[in-house]
């Protein structure tokens, strides 16, 4: 069998394409935050705004806020995902099974960012859910296997 961290695994290979495609997900937010700041003229900071005129003004914008409480809640989620991953990669588990976690993590990301921006529950609330449940799955997991090599 293919060392756990090695392109020849496949299931580290799912790991990659799903932490890289999670990544780039998150990674569009900020943009997607400046755009909505143009569009709706409202910037955060005054020194942002000083050559723009006097029709622009730091002020608050639904979409633009909404845009970054859903960048937030990725910053939260998938770096606890990629350390997990890695660490549930270390422990050797059944290959189908890891790359089920790792899809259903992006997918339920994915699902969470396009359900965030168009304002729908409790879609938002249940495509968050699979990705904290496999999070959660993988901890449990790794925590199982520590303990039964140690016991």
């Amino acid at each position: 069998m293919a060392d756990a961290f090695s392109l020849e695994n496949e299931v580290f290979r799912s790991f990659l394409a799903c932490g890289s495609t999670v990544i780039i997900k998150m990674l569009c937010l900020a943009p997607m935050t400046s755009f909505q700041r143009i569009k709706y003229k409202a910037f955060a900071n005054p020194e942002d705004i000083r050559r723009l005129g006097p029709a622009y003004a730091v002020r608050l914008s639904d979409k633009v806020e909404r845009v970054k409480r859903c960048h937030l809640n990725d910053v939260e989620n998938i770096p606890a995902f990629l350390a997990l991953g890695a660490m549930y990669l270390a422990t050797k588990p059944s290959p189908i099974v890891a790359m089920w976690h790792f899809r259903i993590f992006a997918i339920s990301r994915v699902c969470h960012t396009i359900i965030y921006m168009i304002g729908v529950q409790p879609y938002r609330a249940i495509s968050f859910l699979f990705g904290l449940g496999v999070n959660i799955s993988m901890a449990t997991q790794i925590l199982l296997a520590t303990f039964k090599f140690t016991g």
